[in-house]
């Protein structure tokens, strides 16, 4: 029988990166109601955090907190104190055989082959911007936007395969995308990092914690116990009731049964994936609504690991693989981000196969998908598979939201669907389809702990948020 809870004033549907950030938001601007989060695993982070294989701590992606953003970097400090490590970032972009490092050294480009390569994207550049003269006053796509910004030469062999492996068919893809996840390789930022290093687009450093990125979130998520908050784990919400465009009931399943939640006063703030959400509401028309949100597609990751008797395997902590040549899009070395998560002696690379949810790869045997991967492995020089002494899969359902034109469609047309219920706000990626690194959603969530602990108006949330999503992101 469900029992009900002295009732808290706000409701967190999960404790990833965006439920916890808007929970920090709270705490530190001194919200006294009591709040309450929910996290359907054991663990806070989401797919931010990390797990345990064998001795070793891997993260679900390279993640890192950029110090561009002032104050997720302050609390990181704050929380983590000495474990807060401080990191010169290394990224490896694989392109036609040759390994470049990004930010750009001049010492790379100075072989006849890597001199042709610049001058034919240079030659396509500037023709893309003579040809946008004629053809300035056509609609915009993900092709058209790519091409004005960085030449013809750069959309056919750099986006558009990235665009494929990582995301989905790039005639589809929303070409406001372009301005958030390309920013850094423009052929007149490049040049400028070459010769003028700028600190903003070009961070020589990142914070990681010394445990793993877990440990950011068990940070986090001990500070808001402490702050009075109650974080449920191994929990979700089974029903929401509506009743007048608001919510004034919510069911929670746990490990000690069902609990009811309710009260006058009640706020839901929900990062669950937005079709999910649906599902669970009662009392609440929901019929055009799941038309919609069933349009949403969603990728899926498939992380396939290696183990090494190395204590370093790659050249640079992280490498991108832009062309069709490799079935991953990018591999990354986790005891490069901090040697304590990985034995003493070993070290452990990651790749990152994306597909379609639902896709076939991802039933595929877990000995199918590594002799898939290590065979385009094999095809790099500077990777010693003659050195790996274990290899492992880790499938994960839910990884980004397609940024393709319809899909953003659906989202915006549930989104506001759903503003009729008075007392929902909707953030995070799932829920929006905000396609934030994890220490952006921090920043984001941090400013909504803000409003609804009523320390900033509304309006300037929203106007906030707005701004947010017109940046660049960095890392």
């Amino acid at each position: 029988m469900a029992r009900t809870d002295r009732p808290p004033r706000i409701v967190i549907l999960g404790a990833g990166a965006t439920g916890l950030g808007t929970g920090l938001g709270l705490a530190l601007h001194g919200y006294e109601g009591q709040v309450l989060l929910v996290e359907r695993k054991t663990t806070p982070g989401g797919l931010a955090g990390s797990f345990r294989w064998k001795s070793h701590t891997v993260d679900h992606g390279p993640h890192r907190l950029s110090p561009n953003i002032t104050r997720v970097r302050v609390m990181a400090e704050e929380l983590l104190g000495p474990d807060c490590l401080i990191k010169k970032s290394q990224h490896g972009v694989q392109f036609r055989g040759k390994l470049y490092q990004f930010p750009p050294r001049v010492i790379d480009w100075i072989t006849p082959l890597s001199l042709w390569h610049a001058v034919a994207f240079a030659w396509s550049f500037l023709a893309a911007q003579l040809g946008w003269i004629t053809w300035r006053f056509s609609s915009d796509t993900f092709e058209t936007t790519v091409v004005r910004k960085f030449g013809r030469r750069f959309y056919e062999h750099i986006a558009a395969p990235m665009a494929e492996k990582v995301w989905t068919d790039p005639g589809e893809i929303d070409p406001a995308f372009v301005n958030q996840r390309f920013a850094q390789v423009h052929p007149r930022e490049v040049l400028k990092r070459l010769l003028f290093p700028k600190q903003e687009l070009n961070p020589s450093i990142f914070y990681y914690p010394r445990g793993g990125y877990q440990q950011l979130w068990d940070s986090i998520a001990a500070y808001l116990v402490r702050e009075g908050q109650t974080v449920l784990y191994e929990s979700e919400p089974t029903r929401l009731e509506v009743e007048r465009d608001r919510i004034v009931r919510i069911t929670v399943a746990g490990p000690d049964g069902e609990r009811t939640v309710e009260g006058p006063d009640l706020t839901v703030v929900s990062t669950l994936p937005i079709a999910s959400l649906v599902g669970l509401l009662a009392g609440f028309d929901t019929a055009a609504l799941r038309e919609h949100v069933q349009g949403i597609k969603i990728r899926s990751m498939i992380l396939v690991l290696f183990e090494f008797d190395l204590p370093r395997a790659l050249p640079y902590r992280t490498l991108i693989f832009p062309e069709r040549t490799t079935c991953f899009n990018r591999l990354f070395e986790q005891n490069e981000y901090s040697r304590e998560t990985v034995a003493a002696g070993r070290s452990v690379v990651v790749a990152d196969v994306t597909v379609p949810r639902g896709d076939p790869r991802l039933e595929k045997s877990d000995d199918d998908l590594i002799a898939m991967v290590r065979a385009d492995l094999a095809k790099l020089p500077y990777v010693r598979l003659d050195r790996v002494t274990d290899a492992a899969v880790k499938r994960v359902e839910f990884a980004y939201v397609v940024p393709d034109l319809g899909t953003r469609r659906h989202i915006y047309y549930a989104h506001h669907e759903l503003k009729r219920i008075a007392n929902l706000v909707l953030v995070g990626r799932f829920a929006v389809g905000e396609y934030d690194n994890s220490d952006y959603a921090i920043d984001n969530s941090i400013t909504l702990g803000a409003m609804l602990s009523g320390r900033i108006p509304k309006l300037e949330y929203l106007c906030t948020t707005y701004d947010n999503r017109q940046r660049y992101i960095v890392g």
